[in-house]
């Protein structure tokens, strides 16, 4: 075969199984086989999957979608209820799923409440009566004649949501919406499993999808079990395994699921639970998922006898075969499946695409295109769902928001803008900068030639930790190195290098590996600027270039300096983790560097920290609050909680210069820099315009404290909310940009070959 009329992955495949130049009829059977597995991806096993790049994720999510869709339809002879809801739950998870990754704000259960109307809508209610604020119905299901249905073997589901319709609240777990336990809504619990990788928040979600439609616990907590259950499955866990790790999450029924656990684990082989052994089956949802649980433990090995087992009792048959199907389709995927069940299924070709879209939204690669947003576009909500738990934090490992990498952006340069404007006063008085600027003191840069912004010291460094941090993160992806401290003493070399040292005395040991600077930023020859460097920066760098001293850890730190050098660096810490209590001790190491007195490597982990978690979207009073929870447990946390604290009380009040550093310090320390920039950002609501010079105008270390509040402003509002005239006028702003994009980038779905822009030495 010479490869012509074969796309790349076929080519791949060929060419791992190639061991002759002449065409080979095993060849050609592995192509069709795979063209084949292409075409129907429910005939695919796992390990296929995995062998052709497609993800066993995908295959296990379409072997949960089928597993339901056939335990339902062999038990009503049509596609039922219970599969089709399924679906458009589903669709409108990945719905907002796609609009957290665009815009930050993405909520599961409104999202699923606007599936339902759409599900609602093909039971034949006319579209005005679903409640929609949506012109009309939109996304690839709602048009698909073998999802239309006016038969209900349960009505619950539709009274339920014609009462929201109504104008009824929306049901959750803690509003009620009825006193129903019936099952019809356990199986939406299941793809709760795709939002997150902590079993609580998936708990919680799959409880809240049920009692959309439910209200007895009876019928809306086994969706939490069972969201659980399958988050272990599609980690490739034991059934077993998977059913005990979901019941932990429900106290009041582990008596009753783990005696159907127990009961299913010791069936002897090639036993069926019949019709005697489930006599007292009832028709809840704890009723429901106990059978399935049993008979599929019973019969994990035989989806046939299974789905059979399940679907014979007087209690809601087609639920617990729906949720038995789904256990098993977790477990062995869609190959666990008879061929001729899928052959009768009319809806098969249709669940194999929105699974594999599914799997690519939550997946390491999401479809980040217009024409996606196209076709799952963003909800079309009258109001908020009313659940409890605020799932914006508990997203899938997935590329950050467009949101997020705007608020990175906004971050980097804020910092730099910062620095920027408070350094033409940081020697000055208050009443000296009321003298030279006016009554409201500094209010913009200060005009003197182009640009009127020059870069700080700080700066210099920040931009040096951001392509450390990058260069790391190659180093991650390529040789498993997963400590990026020896990447960011390499910048912070790289950094001396520009204030007048030559690469051979500053460099140190990293001279043995890199004979030259290297990389892009020390390219930019802007930078061989020497702006004012702390002595501290300056003493211990060059003392580590000579050999004098290791690299500084927090345990033994480079110094015992607490000045407010130590903080700007731990901003691109963010980028690192997206658990912010990681990126907090990665903020703490890299000051270690240069600095050693705990409050300020406290202080440093504490701008990381804060950075990180306003790139969530969280308000910066809230990220201050779990700032202040992150050091509690710290020693040496004191000072520095009581500057916070003072900080959080002092943004009410919008305290006068004086004030400020009475109330905060002046800013030379570390704490008391972070404490001023962070009252400033408080007191402004992050509104760059004010919060800058509110933090810039006192008697006090004015670049740090205008620095700290540029990056937090930056973190919270973004870089697209920074005004213009601060950018344009900014040293570098087109390279400062263009570094933190190249970073958001890196740690991207798919980083670029960086060649020698980035090395990863």
């Amino acid at each position: 075969m010479d490869g012509s009329g074969l796309d790349d992955t076929e080519r791949a495949l060929l060419s791992a199984w190639r061991v002759q130049q002449h065409p080979d009829p095993v060849e050609r059977e592995l192509l069709e086989l795979h063209r084949h597995w292409q075409r129907h991806p429910a005939r695919r096993p796992l390990l296929a999957a995995e062998l052709l790049d497609t993800g066993e994720l995908a295959s296990r999510l379409l072997g949960v979608l089928l597993g339901s869709a056939v335990g339902e339809f062999a038990v009503l002879g049509r596609v039922g209820q219970r599969s089709t809801a399924l679906l458009f739950v589903l669709e409108g998870l990945i719905r907002a799923h796609t609009a957290a990754r665009s815009s930050g704000a993405g909520d599961p259960v409104t999202a699923a409440l606007d599936g339902l109307r759409r599900w609602l809508h093909t039971r034949g209610v006319p579209w005005r009566d679903c409640g929609s604020a949506a012109p009309a119905p939109n996304g690839p299901l709602v048009e698909a004649p073998e999802l239309r249905s006016r038969f209900s073997d349960d009505p619950t589901p539709l009274t339920a949501l014609a009462k929201v319709t109504g104008g009824h609240p929306v049901g959750s777990r803690q509003h009620p919406i009825n006193t129903s336990a019936t099952a019809t809504s356990v199986p939406l619990g299941a793809v709760a499993a795709l939002w997150s990788d902590d079993p609580g928040v998936v708990h919680a979600l799959g409880g809240d999808l049920a009692a959309l439609t439910h209200g007895h616990p009876r019928g809306h907590q086994p969706g939490g079990v069972l969201g659980v259950a399958t988050l272990w499955l599609l980690r490739g866990h034991d059934l077993e395994t998977a059913l005990r790790q979901g019941i932990s999450g429900w106290q009041a029924a582990r008596t009753e699921l783990g005696a159907a656990v127990r009961l299913g684990r010791l069936s002897p082989a090639g036993f069926r639970p019949g019709p005697a052994h489930l006599a007292r089956a009832g028709s809840s949802g704890l009723d429901s998922l106990a059978v399935a649980a049993r008979v599929a433990l019973a019969c994990q090995d035989d989806f046939d006898s299974a789905i059979t087992s399940a679907g014979v009792h007087d209690g809601d048959a087609a639920s617990s075969a729906a949720l038995c199907g789904q256990l098993i389709g977790a477990l062995r995927g869609p190959t666990a499946i008879p061929a001729e069940w899928l052959d009768r299924l009319p809806i098969t070709p249709l669940v194999e695409r929105l699974a594999t879209d599914a799997a690519r939204e939550f997946g390491p690669h999401p479809d980040e295109s217009a024409a996606w947003e196209r076709r799952y576009p963003a909800s079309d909500a009258v109001a908020p769902a009313a659940a409890g738990t605020d799932y914006r934090t508990g997203l899938t490992s997935a590329p950050r928001s467009a949101a997020a990498r705007d608020r990175f952006r906004g971050a980097v340069l804020g910092g730099a803008i910062g620095e920027a404007l408070g350094a033409q006063v940081a020697a000055d008085s208050w009443a000296e900068i009321q003298d030279r600027h006016g009554p409201g003191g500094l209010t913009d840069y200060i005009p003197a030639g182009f640009p009127s912004g020059r870069l700080g010291s700080e700066a210099q460094l920040l931009l040096f930790c951001v392509e450390g941090t990058l260069r790391a993160n190659i180093a991650r992806r390529t040789t498993g190195l997963d400590d990026p401290i020896r990447h960011l003493q390499h910048a912070f070399q790289r950094w001396l290098h520009t204030q007048h040292l030559s690469w051979p005395r500053a460099a140190g040991e990293f001279l043995r590996e890199t004979p030259e600077p290297d990389g892009w930023l020390v390219g930019q020859r802007a930078l061989f600027q020497t702006r004012n460097p702390g002595r501290t920066m300056m003493r211990t760098l060059i003392a580590f270039a000579k050999g004098q001293r290791p690299m500084g850890t927090p345990a033994a730190p480079a110094s015992d300096s607490a000045d407010s050098g130590a903080l700007l660096r731990a901003a691109p810490a963010a980028l690192w983790s997206d658990d912010p209590a990681e990126v907090f001790d990665l903020g703490t190491r890299a000051a270690a560097l240069t600095h050693g007195d705990p409050t300020a490597l406290l202080a440093a982990g504490t701008l990381g920290y804060l950075v990180s978690r306003l790139m969530l979207g969280e308000d910066p009073p809230e990220a201050v609050a779990g700032a202040l929870e992150q050091i509690a447990p710290h020693r040496g946390q004191q000072e520095l909680s009581r500057r916070l604290g003072a900080a959080l009380r002092s943004s009410a009040d919008r305290l006068d210069p004086e004030s400020l550093v009475r109330e905060l310090g002046t800013g030379a320390s570390a704490a008391e820099a972070l404490a001023i920039g962070t009252c400033a950002v408080l007191a402004t609501d992050a509104d760059f315009d004010a919060a800058l010079p509110l933090a810039a105008n006192h008697s006090g270390n004015s670049a740090a404290t205008a620095a700290v509040a540029g990056v937090l402003s930056g973190a919270a509002r973004g870089a697209e909310a920074i005004p213009e005239r601060w950018i344009t006028q900014l040293e570098l702003h087109a390279e400062i940009d263009e570094l933190a994009r190249d970073a958001l980038r890196e740690f991207g779905p798919q980083p670029p070959d960086w060649g020698e822009r980035y090395p990863a030495t």
